[in-house]
Formats: structure tokens, C-alpha cells, sequence
């Protein structure tokens, strides 16, 4: 069975009448702007038919106007009575497809129907001596062509936290069967900066967000911006914002001004109308505070700070954290309300068996009213 069968085989629709129309979010008080969407969440997080749970949930708005959500470590398998099979093995990442009009359009893995696998792999997993896998940055469609950026690490220390930075690849997908058509690494382990975390089109450019933190704090955003070479099939020679103006030197990006929250490794910027948005979750331990900047540039600087939300079930589970706040502007229903997401995930690794709500993405509403006004 070849692999666009594969895929097929996994579809499943749901309704789709009044999805982003009457689920604004729920009417339960809330001391934040933003409140969880329950009717997203729900249809997200399924418990049969392709991936039941993940990490990422970062979306790329495609031509036809249907998305596919990038995810991190995920599971296929069957949830029952909220639990899985212990023997479940997690695959790396993954592409779940869905319509702009809430159809659940299947998901996108690699391998086949009785052995599916991670649908992207570095070229280094087959011939290192320690694993390599790839977490999702974010991309871009051209043509026929999806391209992601995606980061590259390996496990070079012990247990669960034992994994490194190895660069940024960017994986060609070609989407008349959804297959890994090229890879191609762009940045190395000895780059600063984590480039490729979110990437919006504006005017002519693609702008390429990364951050940068180490021994910085906050860690700093920074961006650059590229054209796609249609002659080539790629994107051209990228140029690094330097505080002023634009230089070909990588060296001299800088962080972005305005910004007094340390940039969570994934986030979101896009435009809306006349005004840029960054959204993002501050980068510590347990924190769970979500905030909105807005700029009048790519560039910035970023202004009107607002607190949308602050994650509660790291607190009320003590083992939980949640993380990488993400914007999804393309599912914005008719009340103006922004869709945003963040993950959750347990220090306890059997506890996401037993409970698959600690290993899922909740989503939430926000008006865009809110993170507009001054």
C-alpha cells in the first residue's frame, strides 16, 4: 500500500456545521481574557483514527484553505477510558490535516498501515551511535511543495532530559502523497540561534523567527527574512535583522526590543491587519503565564503587553507542566475570537499512559479586542 493510501485509510470527518461559529469558548468565569475552547479541544484530541496524543501543535495555513498542525512526540494508538496501552510506542512527530471548515481530514504519518512510524527522520538516525529524532519548528507551503523547518536533536546525556541541540533541517514534503521528499540541514549545532520556530509571509518575504537564550535572560527573539527562489526550489540567502537594518552575517542578528517576557522556545507571530502579534509562554520552570505583544513592523519593537491566561494544572498536579503557547489566526471564529493553544506533559512518563490528558494540547479563545486595545 503505498503511503497516500495510507493516509487515506485514516480519515475521519466529523460535522462540521457550526464548529467555529458556537464554540467561542466556554461560559464558565474566568479572571483571564482567555477562556478554554471545549469544542476544539475535544475535536483535536481524538481517541481513535490517527494520532490520539502529542505535543507542537503548530499549524500552517495551506492554499486551499485547510491547515495541517505540526506535532512533536505522538501516539496513534486507541485511547480507552481515558488510558493507553502501556506497550504504546511513541513516534517523533507527525502532521494531522484538517479543514478550514472543521473536518478532521487524517492524519500524516510515515511507515505503513500495520507498522506506521515517525513521518520525518534525520538522515544521522541511521548510521549514529545514539538516537536522533526531529521536534517541529514551523514552514511554509509552495506549490505542491511543504516545507518544514525542523529541530534536530540526539540523545547525548541520560534519561529524559538527556537530549541535544544537533541544528535546523529543513524537510521537504512532497504533498501529492505526503511523502519526505529532501532534506537538507541549514544550521548546525554551533548556531545560537534555534532559527525556524515560526516563519509568517508578509509582503513578499518570508520572516523567520528564532531565539536565542543560553545564559540570556529573557531569552531574546530574534528574526530573518528570506524570498522563496522558485528557480532553485528553496528559499534564498536569508538576511538577519541587526537592530537597524537587515545584514547577510548570521552573527549579527540581535534580539528583538520591547520584549520584557523570555521567549518560550515556540510561539507564534502573524499578522493582523495593520499590526503584527506575538504570542507566546513565558520561558521558566512551572510557569504557565501566556502573553500577547503587538508591533507596527516585523521587527518590532513590541509593545502592549497583555496577560491572556495563566495554565492551572501544573499547579494542581505538581508532576505537570505546560508549555509553548501557540496562535492559530486561520480558525479565528465569527465572534473575532483568536484561537491559541499550550501543551501539557508530565515529568512521570507512565502517568501520560494512564491518563492521556496530561499528554494533550488544550485550546483556548481570546478576543481580538483584547490584545489590541492600548
Amino acid at each position: 500500500m503505498k503511503k497516500q493510501e495510507f493516509i487515506l485509510s485514516l480519515l475521519l470527518a466529523v460535522p462540521a456545521a457550526g464548529l467555529f461559529a458556537s464554540c467561542a469558548g466556554n461560559t464558565s468565569e474566568s479572571p483571564y481574557p482567555a477562556v478554554v475552547d471545549e469544542e476544539f479541544t475535544k475535536f483535536y484530541n481524538r481517541d481513535s483514527g490517527g494520532v490520539t496524543s502529542s505535543d507542537g501543535t503548530i499549524s500552517i495555513l495551506l492554499d486551499d484553505g485547510s491547515s495541517v498542525f505540526m506535532t512533536g512526540d505522538c501516539f496513534i494508538g486507541d485511547v480507552v477510558d481515558g488510558k493507553r496501552n502501556h506497550e504504546e510506542q511513541m513516534l517523533h512527530n507527525s502532521l494531522i490535516h484538517i479543514s478550514a471548515d472543521g473536518k478532521h481530514l487524517g492524519s500524516i504519518l510515515g511507515g505503513t498501515p500495520d507498522a506506521p512510524n515517525t513521518l520525518c527522520v534525520p538522515m544521522e538516525a541511521d548510521t549514529a551511535k545514539c538516537a536522533y529524532w526531529y521536534w517541529p519548528g514551523h514552514g511554509y507551503q509552495e506549490g505542491s511543495k511543504l516545507f518544514l523547518y525542523m529541530t534536530k536533536f540526539y540523545q547525548g546525556g541520560e534519561g529524559q532530559w538527556g537530549f541535544r541541540y544537533d541544528g535546523v533541517d529543513v524537510v521537504t514534503i512532497n504533498m501529492n502523497d505526503w511523502s519526505v521528499e529532501s532534506i537538507e540541514e541549514v544550521y548546525d549545532e554551533k548556531c545560537p540561534v534555534h532559527w525556524g520556530n515560526c516563519v509568517m509571509e508578509d509582503d513578499g518575504y518570508y520572516y523567520i523567527y528564532g531565539t536565542r537564550s543560553g545564559d540570556r535572560n529573557p531569552a531574546e527573539l530574534c528574526v530573518s527574512r528570506a524570498k522563496f527562489d522558485g528557480n532553485a526550489g528553496k528559499m534564498g540567502q536569508p538576511e538577519y535583522f541587526d537592530g537597524k537594518a537587515w545584514s547577510a552575517d548570521s552573527t549579527a542578528a540581535v534580539g528583538c526590543e520591547g520584549l520584557d517576557v523570555s521567549v518560550s522556545e515556540q510561539f507564534s507571530v502573524f499578522r493582523y491587519k495593520n499590526k503584527y502579534v506575538l504570542l507566546t509562554q513565558r520561558r521558566a520552570q512551572q510557569a504557565g503565564d501566556i502573553y500577547s505583544y503587538i508591533a507596527d513592523s516585523p521587527t518590532g519593537p513590541w509593545y502592549n503587553k497583555k496577560l491572556l491566561y495563566e495554565t492551572h494544572e501544573q499547579v494542581e498536579k505538581t508532576w505537570l507542566f505546560t508549555y509553548n503557547a501557540m496562535a492559530h489566526p486561520q480558525f479565528t471564529n465569527d465572534k473575532n475570537e483568536l484561537l491559541i493553544c499550550y501543551n501539557i506533559n508530565s515529568y512521570d512518563t507512565t502517568s501520560i499512559y494512564d491518563d492521556v490528558n496530561e499528554y494533550r494540547p488544550v485550546f483556548l479563545r481570546v478576543p481580538m479586542k483584547v490584545i489590541l486595545k492600548k
